[in-house]
């Protein structure tokens, strides 16, 4: 649904404007004059204005110019039945979108509004979607090695000097909350400029995600008014990130394999393919290795997003990065808060002593939390104790207690080990989540400890 402003001082014509377009599902106000035109502009805005040219208090054409003073980006189609041609370069010069001659044809009127708005709604999207690159920190902080070979390996793939589609599709792994989709944008700013178009695999049903990525024509499906463009080919130019592709259906895999190698992409209900300048990145937290095993997902698509592949670190297993996350966190934090905060001593060392299972994205909700619960500036042990450490029934902190005759300590590893498989129905992935360690750490153990 759009808001249109109507101004037209033909009363019935503008009546039967107000009633087609309502019954199209859109919000109609109606203005007969160049002044009340411009007060309802400026009072109440507009998606679109259909505008006549004569009014009794003056020109359509100078109006125009008055519209787009108070809202550059608004789209106008003028109305006209003195239309001459140096009227129609005029306006469509001054910024007009369209223009009609009267006596109108409703249908055509539809047809021209509905072929505005969807466009403007695109427009929307993708301004939204190119913004996202721009106000998103894509900092990533830290010294781990595993990030900085990262980079170095991103620095000399930069060096071939290779254009989007031409660049080797790139696979991120790791536990949920390690900060794949941050990576993913330091890599895209890395390797150059460009739209950088983020979509989650499990965010929506098959049949929408496909539309969203491939576009579709018009009549593809029942709300399909207008064709759309998807987002492989918004993204001419700069990259296309696949988050969770891991849980991708069999159908959009095989037409993701196939986008991939052939550098070309279809729109739903399209009889033609369009080439395509798009470098393919994609993220996944589930074990594609082992999905790829049980048939759940395509071995060799499995092969073509691992030409360059990276296991991102747990936050586990970057303690020594703790504390440049921290300050990091907080500075965002303080801006957003209007607070200039700080994190004592001993909170500093609590929380890298703290086991993080939700990783980066738990840090940064801890911190929020915290600021949020504490009227001080600073934070201290205590303000994350009432956060990090939950008690048991008696009030204490829960935990294993060492037998007093102590224990086997590789029998109780290989035990646990075979708890944790047990229980996630030998998932590695969620068992290495379970024992707090990664998978490739889990994979040395069960080799270490011969576990099937």
């Amino acid at each position: 649904m759009a808001s249109i402003l109507v101004i037209d001082d033909e009363t019935v014509l503008a009546k039967q404007i107000r009633s087609v377009l309502s019954d199209a599902g859109h919000e109609v106000r109606v203005e007969g004059t160049v002044r009340g035109g411009r007060d309802s502009m400026e009072l109440l805005g507009a998606d679109l204005v259909l505008l006549d040219v004569r009014l009794p208090d003056g020109s359509g054409l100078d109006l125009l110019d008055v519209l787009q003073e108070i809202d550059a980006g608004v789209p106008i189609v003028l109305m006209t039945a003195y239309g001459s041609v140096p009227d129609v370069v005029h306006a469509l010069r001054g910024g007009a979108s369209d223009y009609l001659q009267k006596p109108l044809d409703l249908n055509e009127l539809v047809l021209t509004v509905e072929r505005i708005v969807q466009h403007e709604r695109e427009a929307r999207e993708l301004r939204y979607h190119r913004s996202r690159e721009h106000s998103d920190n894509a900092q990533v902080v830290g010294q781990h090695p595993d990030l900085l070979r990262i980079f170095e390996q991103i620095d000399r793939l930069r060096e071939a000097g290779l254009s989007p589609a031409q660049r080797p599709p790139i696979l991120l792994t790791g536990e949920t909350g390690t900060g794949k989709g941050r990576i993913a944008r330091a890599i895209h700013d890395r390797l150059g400029s460009g739209p950088f178009l983020e979509v989650n695999c499990t965010a929506m049903p098959e049949p929408l995600i496909e539309a969203e990525l491939f576009g579709h024509e018009r009549g593809t499906f029942t709300d399909a008014k207008a064709s759309r463009t998807g987002l492989f080919e918004a993204a001419a130019g700069g990259t296309i990130f696949l988050d969770e592709i891991g849980h991708a259906g069999t159908q959009l895999q095989a037409k993701l394999l196939k986008v991939i190698e052939d550098k070309r992409v279809r729109r739903l209900g399209a009889n033609t393919d369009v080439e395509i300048d798009v470098h393919v990145m994609a993220a996944s937290n589930r074990d594609l290795d082992e999905a790829a095993r049980n048939g759940d997902f395509r071995e060799d698509l499995l092969y073509r997003l691992r030409v360059l592949a990276f296991e991102i670190p747990s936050l586990r297993e970057r303690a020594a990065d703790i504390e440049a996350l921290i300050e990091h966190f907080l500075g965002e934090l303080g801006r957003l808060y209007r607070r200039s905060l700080k994190v004592s001593p001993e909170a500093v060392r609590e929380l890298r002593h703290y086991p993080w299972p939700g990783n980066v994205r738990e840090l940064r909700n801890v911190l929020e939390r915290a600021v949020l619960l504490s009227s001080d500036d600073e934070l201290t042990a205590r303000d994350f104790s009432r956060i990090l450490q939950p008690t048991d029934g008696a009030g204490s902190r829960a935990g294993l207690v060492l037998p007093e005759q102590g224990v086997q300590l590789a029998e109780l590893e290989r035990d646990l080990i075979r708890q944790a498989l047990e229980r996630v129905d030998g998932n590695r992935q969620r068992a290495a989540a379970l024992l707090g360690m990664t998978r490739h750490t889990l994979r040395y153990r069960l080799e270490k400890f011969g576990i099937e």
